[in-house]
């Protein structure tokens, strides 16, 4: 059952003159426009078209009749929306919501699903879900429309406006007309959605209340279940992953590698890499592929137990594999390094990495930069800041400065910690008392205790402004 069918039983709102949904398929602005736009070389038509007279105001009724009059030829219909929205109605006002509609009907019909979301993400800006629904409803049979145009209408909230509350209230009212999102729909909804509570219980609305549909096509897939696990993961309730594994029986959906990583990277968070392993085994087993975020996920599980041979014996599998590493890969080994205190393996990695045209994250330029400092290689740490910071993209953390600061100021350099914390103020980063206390601390090996004074007072005075 399609999701427009129960809006059109009965009377066709498309056909009357009171309804907003009025298609006036008489009007003589219509029919002139779709002649010229029909009857004319592509040169010339639109050129005619615009020397028309156009009624002021004209309807919305009218203009939406020439796409009604125009939909066997869905990019001319479109093109005129287009116009339509340009020269014929008003300035600076919202689309009239029965042309949006109709847009929408005509390139869905016609299979041009970029071009109808792009016409559904312009009506979300100034219609509620409830009344756009209506809209093609009701004259989603007068235009022979396709099904998934209410899907394309879910996926303009979730991509345009990122409202997943209101993508949600489209599935619902395509669940009340006896129809189904398609499962790509449904999983990039349960992705979206705010919790993973929210998550299964718009699961179980779509798939486990009963519908009169029985159709295999809307079934739940892996990549559901996927989204599912994805939203327990990212709350850290992957104790719940037990739920979303047994409704993955109950429709004999097989895992894949998604499916594999998301339930890895649950135990490598939790410390137990050793059935994060098991899973890998399996997997392997199983002849599911293995992918780059697969290896990753294994890496930084073992780097952050401490097991950096391991994660470096996983890096060796995973290149004469034939997978080509991430940005992310290398930098689960710098970190790994880092923590294991072997600061000279770490920048190996790095090496490999620049040779590689890859740059660190802020983040691990921090952790560097901590082991470097504490083995007393500052002006080498300082050197690692400013060749990341020739990355355009890249912006250093507040840690980075204080680090180095803290480092200078020990090694006797205050001439360079104190331009560091210029640059770093310019960066828009006060001064903390971990700073404050470094500065303070140089100051008073070289026996300058008028500026250890001075900083005292201002520091007294930071203190006193953030109370």
């Amino acid at each position: 059952m399609s999701a427009g069918a129960g809006a059109t039983r009965g009377r066709d709102p498309t056909a009357d003159p009171s309804s907003p949904y009025f298609v006036d398929a008489a009007h003589p602005y219509a029919a002139a426009a779709a002649a010229a736009l029909t009857s004319h070389r592509a040169k010339s038509k639109w050129s005619h078209l615009s020397s028309l007279p156009v009624p002021s105001p004209l309807p919305a009724s009218a203009a939406a009749a020439v796409l009604l009059l125009l939909r066997r030829r869905p990019h001319t219909a479109l093109r005129f929306h287009a116009f339509a929205l340009r020269r014929l109605l008003p300035s600076r006002s919202a689309p009239p919501l029965v042309l949006s509609a109709c847009a929408a009907h005509v390139a869905a019909a016609s299979r041009l699903r970029a071009a109808a979301l792009t016409v559904l993400s312009a009506a979300t800006r100034h219609h509620s879900p409830s009344q756009i629904f209506n809209a093609l409803a009701a004259t989603y049979r007068r235009f022979a429309s396709a099904p998934f145009v209410f899907d394309l209408l879910l996926l303009a909230y979730l991509r345009s406006r990122r409202d997943a509350l209101a993508a949600a209230s489209v599935a619902r009212r395509i669940l009340t007309a006896g129809a189904r999102p398609l499962p790509s729909t449904a999983a990039a909804l349960l992705r979206s959605l705010p919790s993973a509570a929210a998550a299964l219980d718009m699961y179980h609305q779509i798939y486990t209340h009963p519908r009169q549909t029985t159709n295999r096509l809307v079934l739940p897939t892996v990549h559901t279940f996927n989204s599912l696990l994805l939203a327990f993961y990212r709350e850290g309730k992957c104790d719940e992953f037990g739920t979303v594994l047994k409704e993955m029986d109950k429709y004999s959906c097989k895992h894949n590698v998604c499916t594999y990583n998301i339930r890895m990277a649950g135990y490598c968070d939790d410390g137990e890499v050793e059935k994060a392993r098991g899973l890998w085994d399996e997997m392997v087993q199983e002849g599911i592929q293995l992918d780059v975020t697969a290896y990753n996920t294994m890496i930084g599980g073992y780097c952050r137990a401490g097991e950096v041979a391991a994660a470096e014996e996983m890096f060796k599998d995973m290149e004469m594999g034939g997978i080509d590493p991430s940005p992310t890969t290398f930098e689960w080994l710098v970190r790994g390094h880092c923590m294991a205190g072997d600061i000279d393996a770490a920048m190996l990695v790095r090496a490999d990495m620049r040779r590689r045209c890859f740059g660190l994250a802020a983040e691990v330029v921090e952790v560097v930069l901590s082991g470097l400092c504490q083995n007393r290689r500052v002006d080498e740490g300082l050197g690692v800041l400013r060749d990341e910071m020739r990355r355009e993209e890249f912006a250093p953390t507040r840690g980075s400065y204080e680090v180095l600061i803290r480092c200078f100021c020990e090694e006797g350099e205050v001439e360079v910690a104190t331009r560091l914390q210029a640059e770093m103020a310019g960066k828009g980063f006060k001064p903390g008392s971990e700073v404050y206390h470094a500065f303070i601390h140089a100051y008073e090996k070289s026996e300058d205790y008028e500026m250890v004074d001075r900083l005292r007072k201002e520091m007294a005075a930071m203190n006193a402004e953030d109370l």
